[in-house]
């Protein structure tokens, strides 16, 4: 009978997790992961083909972590379009470890799996606003690029903004975006 596995890959995925929230990606290697469950690189690579595999799901574990972020902000503003974009930008100050290695790096695999949450902001855009989806979709690639913007600034320290602040920019944003593709029909 084979000896039971101590360090599952469950194991594995949380520390790493545990490891880029707190130190970003420079800990993600088989040293500081092994160093982290006080074992060798041995149970890493048992569970694992080689830290590409590991990466790729842990890329996914962050998805999901994102994911359930923003859904659970979605739930604590009065509009979609302020729960979205505020809950982004909330994402990157309380994780910017994460943020970065999601949104701030040469990678671009993360497009379709946001697809989902766009398309609920969107579609709420339309439904709001009465109009097309092409110029839903303008507004809403244009309210994301400015949060984007805002959310890079804090985690890179160039700002350091209070949510009211951020709030204040949102809404002149939004106003400004409402006159050009909603009121100039």
């Amino acid at each position: 009978m084979p000896a039971k596995k101590s360090i599952t890959k469950q194991m594995i995925l949380d520390t790493a997790l545990k490891l880029l929230k707190e130190r970003g990606i420079e800990a993600i290697n088989a040293r500081c992961i092994a160093e982290s469950l006080n074992c060798s690189t041995q149970p890493l690579y048992a569970s694992f083909k080689n830290m590409d595999d590991l990466k790729k799901e842990l890329k996914t574990k962050c998805q999901e972590t994102y994911h359930s972020y923003i859904e659970f902000g979605i739930k604590n503003e009065t509009t979609v379009y302020m729960q979205y974009l505020m809950s982004y930008i909330n994402f990157a100050m309380e994780n910017p470890h994460l943020f970065e290695y999601l949104y701030m790096q040469k990678i671009t695999s993360n497009a379709e799996y946001d697809n989902n949450l766009n398309e609920i902001v969107i579609n709420k855009i339309m439904e709001v606003s009465n109009i097309s989806r092409e110029k839903a979709e303008s507004f809403f690639l244009s309210s994301w690029i400015f949060a984007h913007g805002i959310a890079t600034q804090i985690v890179t320290g160039y700002v350091k903004w209070d949510q009211n602040t951020i709030r204040h920019f949102l809404m002149e944003e939004f106003k400004a975006l409402r006159l050009y593709y909603v009121e100039a029909k």
